[in-house]
């Protein structure tokens, strides 16, 4: 592992928040496959295409990690919030929260799922809380 996990995720994050859906995407492998709670995706262009997408539907859209959890060598659990206001309606969306189970190879998050709670995620790595 040439780099920590879990600021591999940290970094990601950040870039999401701070430079885009282009800029996060340099953290995944060229191979990605990430698997939400309504699609699958595969590859760097397809995960560009579905989260921009996402996004689009958002004004002041943002992504909070609230917590990292390492497991192993190579998972790493994300328990998120996110919020935004409805560009169509301009109605605040409630925060919502979710987690991903994620395993990094070299440094680049190569495989994701969404899970409705934490615990989810947490048990589908392995752990318990």
């Amino acid at each position: 592992m040439s780099r920590d996990n879990l600021a591999v995720v940290r970094a990601a994050y950040g870039a999401l928040e701070g430079s885009g859906v282009e800029a996060f995407s340099e953290y995944w492998s060229d191979d990605i496959e990430w698997r939400t709670m309504r699609a699958r995706w595969g590859g760097k262009a397809a995960g560009r295409a579905y989260l921009q997408e996402l996004l689009d539907l958002f004004d002041d859209f943002t992504t909070e990690v609230v917590d990292l959890i390492k497991a192993g060598d190579e998972h790493v659990v994300a328990y998120l919030r996110y919020s935004g206001r409805s560009k169509r309606s301009g109605v605040p969306v409630p925060p919502e929260y979710f987690a991903i189970a994620m395993r990094l190879r070299d440094g680049k998050i190569m495989h994701a799922r969404e899970y409705a709670t934490r615990e989810e995620a947490v048990e589908a790595v392995g752990l318990r809380e």
